[in-house]
């Protein structure tokens, strides 16, 4: 199983030889065996990358972020026909009923509130009992909207009472950094058991090429919070780079899903693939990840 995450932050020269990545800054080079590397997010705007690396970034499923100047994540390395029948799958998603679908989107929000409320008590701070008692407010597809309720509430206590999540500040450029990678995983992992992630289940924008990415990074949203308030330092107001590869790390944390601890890919991959038995079987059998207090998985 693929374990290591790389964090590119210099100008360095990537390649592929003998099977190993070599990343080289000027004589200094370090290698480490394709098979073990899980992502790569490059922060440097001078990095050269060979197209023969990409090829077997492709071919061995490692994802690769590609950060702008503002240092966020604004891309992913995203390969093609890596999945032998995904027109079945695209037509899975074309037909599917909109009873199930609004079923397994209530699942999802459920988790996502369940999850808030597990973030505030972890946390220590009020409003767990409140979110709790606000799950059994969500119907199928949340026709009501608790989801936005929820969600101002949760924030509020979370950071404090004036906090917005459109207002440009240290908190929210941690929290998109965030989300913009496990993002990227659920994409790419969407595209590996072949669905079209613009088809989404509750997010339907016309501009967007990642709908269904958007819809499942719903309940994995707590655990970004979670992390960033516990592990980044918001005495000043600037996200660094070390704090910036803290953040990155959390690929590495665990969750529980279907009563078992994956880290964060792990889960990913779980859920997407109880998707796929829902498309198939026509029923609702999504499996949705339980914030855990934080805790990283140790490689042996």
């Amino acid at each position: 199983m693929a374990f290591r995450n790389i964090y590119v932050e210099n100008d360095v020269h990537i390649n592929v030889k003998n099977e190993q990545l070599v990343v080289t800054k000027d004589k200094d080079s370090h290698s480490f065996p394709l098979e073990d590397v899980n992502s790569i997010c490059i922060e440097s705007q001078r990095t050269v990358i060979t197209t023969y690396t990409l090829k077997k970034f492709i071919e061995n499923d490692i994802v690769v972020y590609v950060c702008d100047e503002k240092h966020l994540p604004t891309g992913i390395l995203v390969g093609m026909n890596n999945y032998s029948r995904q027109l079945k799958n695209i037509k899975l998603q074309m037909k599917v009923s909109k009873p199930l679908i609004k079923r397994i989107w209530q699942e999802i929000i459920k988790s996502k509130v369940a999850n808030q409320a597990k973030c505030l008590e972890f946390n220590k701070l009020k409003g767990s009992t409140y979110l709790m008692k606000m799950m059994d407010l969500i119907n199928s597809g949340d026709t009501t909207n608790v989801e936005s309720r929820a969600a101002a509430f949760y924030f509020r206590n979370l950071f404090e009472r004036t906090f917005n999540r459109n207002t440009p500040c240290k908190e929210n450029a941690a929290l998109n950094y965030g989300y913009a990678i496990i993002r990227g995983m659920i994409a790419r992992t969407l595209i590996m058991y072949g669905f079209e992630p613009s088809i989404g289940i509750f997010h339907h924008n016309e501009l967007n090429n990642f709908n269904l990415a958007d819809d499942f990074i719903e309940p994995f949203r707590p655990l970004v919070d979670l992390y960033i308030k516990n592990k980044i330092d918001f005495s000043n107001n600037e996200l660094s780079s070390f704090e910036k590869k803290k953040i990155y790390n959390i690929i590495n944390c665990l969750v529980l899903i279907d009563g078992k601890k994956f880290n964060v890919q792990g889960a990913i991959e779980y859920m997407i693939k109880s998707f796929s038995t829902s498309m198939n079987k026509k029923e609702n059998l999504i499996k949705v990840p339980e914030l855990i207090q934080l805790e990283e998985y140790r490689y042996a």
